[in-house]
């Protein structure tokens, strides 16, 4: 049913906070984090979208703009647990699949390219990870856990699953942290038998996780 979506990933966002800052943290959070106000107005206009309310949803897109520098497109669908850090500038553009956990930084455009009638799409999967700069579009798949680099380039390109990505044009250099030769990633289609599961994860970044925005004591160590 339209709106189920939103209103689940919303809910999960949630009791994700809930559980790593608790309700202090939570509110504090929302209420002066550019990144989590503009993912909570997305929640909201993202419903509307769903429940065939375009221009209210459409409204909601521009006071987004307006309030937080941010782009999020209604139609572009985006799982739980999603992170805008530094979103000034950031883009994600209609027809565009984001998985769980996704982490995107500042100056970052990710979208598909293309006339509705060529059925355009962009699927970043769980866990990826898009830093300052970074420019995604074009018909493509970008695998679990990958890291696309600082003001790297990628156009109607897949990368495969728990890749490092750098450059203009982007080329893969790492898998898992271990370096490879970019040429054998050239061309590369999305296979899903190369996603073999979770990561282990990063004490340091799930305890980072826990601390509030707000929380001045970890500054200045």
């Amino acid at each position: 049913m339209a709106g189920e979506e939103t209103t689940s990933n919303f809910t999960t966002d949630l009791r994700i906070a809930l559980k790593r800052k608790g309700m202090g943290g939570l509110v504090r959070d929302i209420l002066l984090h550019p990144g989590n106000q503009a993912i909570a107005l997305y929640r909201i206009y993202r419903m509307l979208y769903l429940k065939g309310h375009v221009y209210l949803a459409f409204l909601g897109y521009r006071l987004n703009y307006f309030l937080c520098g941010v782009e999020m497109h209604p139609d572009a669908e985006i799982g739980p647990d999603f992170h805008l850090d530094h979103p000034v500038a950031t883009l994600i553009g209609r027809r565009t699949r984001i998985g769980k956990g996704v982490r995107i930084y500042s100056h970052v455009a990710v979208g598909a390219i293309g006339l509705p009638e060529d059925n355009p799409f962009m699927d970043v999967r769980d866990y990826v990870q898009i830093y300052h700069g970074a420019m995604v579009g074009g018909n493509c798949i970008i695998g679990e856990y990958a890291q696309i680099g600082l003001n790297a380039v990628i156009l109607d390109q897949d990368v495969p699953p728990y890749a490092i990505v750098v450059g203009n044009p982007a080329q893969v250099v790492k898998i898992k942290d271990k370096k490879v030769n970019p040429k054998d990633y050239k061309g590369y289609k999305y296979d899903p038998a190369d996603y073999t599961g979770p990561i282990e994860a990063d004490e340091n970044v799930e305890a980072s996780k826990k601390i509030s925005w707000t929380d001045s004591t970890g500054y200045g160590k």
